[in-house]
């Protein structure tokens, strides 16, 4: 059973996912990146990603 807490961290990471992703659409819209710079990027907000779920799932909202 999700609890109000539950439902609003669920939100919180929705968002803050959503942020990640248009940091990269931004990064790919205005700069000429190379593969591998793009691989990079995707592999750190990802890691970025990772590191928010663990601290959401860890944590209290205050």
């Amino acid at each position: 059973m999700s609890t109000v807490e539950d439902k609003i961290k669920e939100e919180v990471m929705k968002v803050a996912y959503g942020e990640i992703d248009k940091l990269f659409d931004y990064m790919d819209q205005h700069f000429a990146l190379e593969e591998s710079s793009r691989d990079i990027i995707v592999k750190q907000l990802n890691k970025l990603k990772d590191q928010l779920y663990v601290i959401a799932a860890n944590s209290r909202i205050s």
